[in-house]
């Protein structure tokens, strides 16, 4: 029978109170644990700076560059690391580590105990989580520091859980002077990434964090191999009869510290696996070492694979120069005539031009542009293949203005490579003798290509390489004769080192002397070679195929020589077609000098006069010129020149073989 409902018991007001309060507590609570994780989050500043290590291709330690904080600090995440030393590590500090919320109330009072019946602390309090707090923002041990750690522990595992306050832990524990973490730990001290780690080394990483300084291995080895003990001895381990271990060095390496500099500034941290090969960067950097630099300047190369990634990277070769310190396998210089094959093959593919069709190296005026050769000779007629082999500046000339200076510098754009021209400026034909700057990162690309049937890739510091998706240059039977023409070109006499090597190569010379190219191919490598002035200063006498192609021929030298489709002959040409047996020659003459409209200073102020210098092209030599009517006299052989008799204006004409005429007029003063 039930009771009436009257008759049921209710709880007593004081409970329901009771209860009402802690509900209330709870919430309150909540709401202002909530607030304050939202006003005060941890500080992860130092969790997130990293170093840099560079590593090469077959995990060879070359550089490295501590964080923004001066530490070798790696993030690391507990699965990339060996578990026998995650579980001595917990064993050691922290057996409870799984299942408190970061503060262990057992261990605190254990502590408190011991302190209380002895008189001095026997052992800590602390968990994992509170080290990694202190580990986060580091302060002096006080009792309100243990407060503010126990505090923050809670926070961190209410935030990221024990795996995230692991990860933390192994990123930041302090492993010896400026190392901090695992893996920065594992790979300085052994060698090798903490995923394997041996007993002895895995109790050495534990034991570290509680005197970073008193037990460095490398400093205090015997304080290192007893603490070491110690820790396998409390852990119940075997402890092995002898605790030898390779330690390593603290210092890195600093073997390529131009592509480091270029790797974090584009923001990579951390491990970096690199395609670079450490005895060939060796190697590069100890050619540059031994061989003189110009005056006041330096020198850089860069050495492609067969496979288009990068296995030296040399930006600088340490040089005592104004600016020296620059990388300048990234700096913009002027490509003198190290673009010239480029040009051609576009000519080739357009099908304007072939290598053996003939060309006039002779004194031509382009609107404003009247190029002439580095070396003041003009050769007469010749062919396409000896005018790139000589590097004659008028035939290259030429073939830019078939194709077009923007169509060019399009194409090189569709193909990953960018040319700089001065600000202002629009292309022009002063493209084909480095009226623009380029990177020595790009030219690269391009010679690549070249070597890869005109298939051009980005050069790759990454390994493994990517696959990257080509763009095609120029057809394969383009690249071939472009190659075949830069392998007949004759190297100088302090590069004939090696007989029986046939290197396909192209040298440039800027203008003014600034930068000394030398692009090498053979077998599929690519070496590029840079000297100069870095900081665009003037270095006279410099020139690419005296100064930088007897260093590139001796890098080539070091480089392996295997098989390469590049060096297969090429193909029977069928005859030219007519069109392309001579390229026509301007039929009318022209004044090339002084240019109509010129203004130009012949009177001195001490009453001396200099003469004026005239040229001319096109039509059919010889010339007769004549000045405000009058026949100039000219001695066959020599240079026509005028000599004003006052300032004022004047006409200048010049009449072919055949008595046609072309006129200017200029001021004179």
């Amino acid at each position: 029978m039930t009771r009436p409902e009257s008759s049921q018991k209710h709880p007593p007001s004081w409970l329901r109170l009771a209860m009402a309060g802690g509900l209330l507590a709870c919430l309150v609570g909540s709401i202002l644990a909530l607030t304050l994780d939202h006003l005060f989050p941890p500080d992860l500043r130092r969790a997130h700076a990293q170093a840099l290590v560079l590593y090469d291709a077959t995990h060879t330690r070359l550089d490295g560059r501590v964080s923004t904080d001066g530490s070798w600090r790696l993030t690391t995440n507990h699965a990339a690391v060996d578990t026998a030393y995650l579980a001595l590590l917990l064993k050691t500090e922290d057996r409870r580590f799984w299942w408190h919320p970061g503060v262990d109330p057992f261990s605190i009072l254990r502590a408190a105990g011991q302190l209380a019946f002895r008189g001095h602390i026997v052992s800590g309090g602390s968990t994992l989580a509170m080290q990694t707090a202190r580990l986060l923002t580091p302060h002096r041990h006080t009792w309100r520091g243990k407060v503010q750690d126990a505090l923050r522990a809670l926070q961190l595992e209410w935030r990221y859980g024990h795996t995230g306050v692991l990860d933390l832990y192994l990123t930041l524990a302090p492993e010896g002077g400026a190392i901090e973490g695992i893996t920065a730990g594992s790979l300085f001290w052994f060698g090798h990434e903490p995923a394997h780690l041996n007993p002895t080394e895995a109790a050495l990483l534990v034991a570290l964090p509680r005197r970073p300084t008193a037990l460095r291995p490398d400093r205090h080895p015997q304080a290192a191999r007893q603490a070491t003990a110690l820790v396998l001895a409390r852990t119940g381990a075997t402890t092995p009869d002898s605790l030898a271990w390779h330690i390593g060095t603290a210092h890195s390496p600093h073997d390529a510290p131009s592509l480091l500099a270029y790797l974090w500034h584009n923001g990579a941290r951390g491990p970096v696996r690199t395609s670079l090969e450490h005895t060939t960067q060796a190697t590069v950097l100890r050619i540059l070492h031994a061989t003189p630099p110009p005056r006041l300047g330096g020198w850089a190369a860069l050495v492609l694979r067969p496979d288009g990634s990068v296995a030296a990277w040399a930006g600088n070769a340490g040089n005592s120069c104004p600016g020296c310190a620059m990388d300048m396998v990234t700096a913009w210089r002027s490509p003198g005539s190290t673009l010239k094959p480029f040009i051609y093959g576009l000519a080739f593919q357009q099908g304007v031009l072939a290598p053996d069709t003939l060309v006039h190296d002779s004194a031509t005026r382009f609107a404003n542009y009247a190029p002439r050769n580095y070396d003041r000779v003009f050769h007469g007629t010749t062919t396409v293949r000896t005018a790139l082999q000589q590097s004659y500046n008028l035939p290259a000339v030429q073939a830019l203005n078939l194709i077009g200076a923007r169509y060019f510098i399009a194409t090189l754009h569709d193909n990953g490579v960018d040319l700089r021209l001065p600000r202002g400026a629009t292309p022009s034909l002063a493209l084909a003798l480095g009226g623009a700057g380029i990177r020595m990162l790009d030219l690269a690309r391009l010679y690549n290509a070249l070597a890869h049937d005109g298939l051009s890739t980005p050069p790759s510091v990454s390994w493994p390489v990517p696959n990257a998706q080509p763009s095609r240059l120029f057809s394969s039977a383009v690249a071939r004769q472009v190659l075949g023409i830069l392998r007949g070109t004759p190297l100088p006499d302090a590069a004939q080192g090696n007989a029986e090597r046939s290197i396909a190569f192209k040298t440039g010379t800027s203008y003014g002397q600034r930068d000394a190219w030398a692009a090498g191919i053979q077998s599929g490598w690519v070496v590029i070679v840079w000297a100069g002035r870095p900081d665009g200063a003037s270095s006279p006498g410099i020139t690419g195929l005296h100064i930088a192609a007897p260093v590139m021929a001796r890098i080539m030298d070091t480089l392996p020589t295997t098989p390469s489709s590049t060096g297969m002959p090429l193909p029977a040409l069928a005859p030219l077609a007519p069109s392309l047996r001579v390229l026509p020659e301007q039929q009318e003459p022209r004044v090339l000098s002084p240019p109509n409209g010129a203004v130009i200073e012949s009177f001195g102020q001490d009453g001396t006069v200099t003469p004026i210098g005239l040229e001319a092209s096109g039509g059919a030599q010889p010339y007769r010129w004549m000045v405000n009517n009058k026949l100039l006299i000219t001695l066959p052989g020599l240079t026509p020149s005028w000599l004003p008799d006052g300032p004022g204006f004047a006409h200048v004409a010049v009449i072919d073989a055949q008595g046609r005429a072309a006129s200017v007029t200029i001021q004179v003063r």
